[in-house]
């Protein structure tokens, strides 16, 4: 398994407060990057931790609705929780505070959201989350709490459900301001190489990595 980086450049700073972007991530280049693969020959759903303002999870519903599959979203929707501090000295509550200008972080995701009959919301705090046995997924996204209890905690939601040739994805790899991703990440990679068959960085908005494991 090659580590390489597809692309390294990592964002130098948080992004401007005053943008009000579509989606954090770039979504749609995720989306290229799954349309790609067999996923949709996978029996199993996709699974967003971590939505934010919903506007990439309309995205990831659009794609699951091609191929008959659901998206599971966990997010506890209360942006003052997240208390993790970027290296700048910047709190994660306050970036989303800064983004969403007064309007109510769930609100906002069911207006974003509206329509869609393939998206099943979980609003509760990550770490009080298990699926049953059953449960597969194909597709799985972690971009909720930039602490690195949480990102561990948010791959064992998924990783044990993830059915083989299935992707599961972190944002904010190598990413300076929230260090702490990726010393999780790293740590869940040495502790999981065996299982591991392939992994890219896929360069999204603002230069921010986002680095996708496939399961064996």
């Amino acid at each position: 398994m090659s580590l390489e980086p597809v692309f390294v450049r990592a964002a130098e700073r948080i992004p401007p407060l005053e943008d009000d972007p579509d989606d954090f991530v770039g979504y749609e280049i995720l989306v290229d990057f799954l349309e790609q693969r067999p996923l949709r020959k996978l029996e199993g759903d996709i699974i967003e931790i971590g939505a934010f303002m919903g506007r990439g999870t309309t995205r990831l519903a659009k794609l699951a609705q091609r191929y008959g599959k659901m998206v599971y979203v966990i997010d506890v929707f209360e942006p003052v929780l997240d208390q993790t501090l970027s290296r700048s000295g910047i709190k994660a509550c306050d970036v989303y505070e800064a983004f969403l200008r007064g309007r109510s972080m769930f609100e906002t995701y069911r207006e974003s959201t509206r329509g869609f009959d393939n998206i099943l919301t979980i609003r509760e705090d990550s770490r009080k989350v298990r699926f049953g046995e059953e449960q597969r997924f194909v597709f799985g996204f972690i971009d909720g709490c930039h602490q690195q209890a949480y990102v561990e905690n948010d791959f064992y939601i998924i990783w044990p459900h993830l059915v083989s040739g299935g992707v599961l994805g972190f944002h904010d790899y190598k990413f300076d301001e929230w260090p702490e991703v990726t010393e999780a990440v790293d740590k869940l990679i040495r502790a999981h190489k065996n299982e591991i068959s392939e992994a890219y960085e896929i360069e999204g908005k603002y230069n921010i990595l986002s680095l996708l494991l496939s399961k064996k």
